[in-house]
């Protein structure tokens, strides 16, 4: 059993135009909703084997936030460059490349590719998974590299609009 959890960055502040689209961090609602979403997804998953986010600034500053919450087993974290706007076709070959000791892995990152792959591995037909959504898949195979289109099952959503 492999269990995937995608995590939408929170929602970012575009107050400082200055700033690059990577370097942006975020805004009040983010942080409050990073905090919630990472206190309702502990709340049924307490450790993963490794998290993989992007490496721009509100995906690592929603990361932290989670985090706090989760623990990773050996410190598995990464900070990927290419995981910034990535689409779905990189996503579902970083998945497949994973070392499958890991069987359970959380991404952060951002739409439309955290749309596209959670459609993709779960037949799910989500318009936008917003900011913030947390997304756990679950795959019966024990390899990462077996995972094909539609073979995930969606065993829990969790928008922060959900619990407003």
């Amino acid at each position: 059993m492999k269990r995937l959890i995608l995590i939408r960055h929170a929602k970012s502040s575009w107050k400082q135009t200055h700033l690059s689209d990577f370097d942006r961090p975020l805004n009040k609602r983010g942080i409050r909703d990073a905090k919630f979403m990472s206190l309702q997804l502990s709340k049924i998953i307490n450790s993963v084997d490794a998290l993989f986010s992007s490496s721009s600034n509100r995906t690592k500053l929603t990361t932290n936030f989670f985090l706090e919450k989760i623990k990773i087993k050996n410190k598995n974290i990464f900070f990927l460059d290419d995981f910034y706007h990535s689409d779905l076709d990189h996503l579902f070959n970083s998945i497949l490349s994973l070392n499958d000791s890991y069987s359970s892995i959380i991404f952060v990152g951002h739409n439309p590719g955290f749309t596209n792959i959670t459609n993709f591995l779960s037949g799910s037909s989500y318009y936008n998974v917003p900011t913030c959504g947390v997304i756990v898949i679950e795959f019966v195979v024990d390899k990462w590299s077996l995972i094909t289109k539609k073979s995930g099952k969606l065993i829990n959503k969790m928008f922060p609009k959900d619990y407003r």
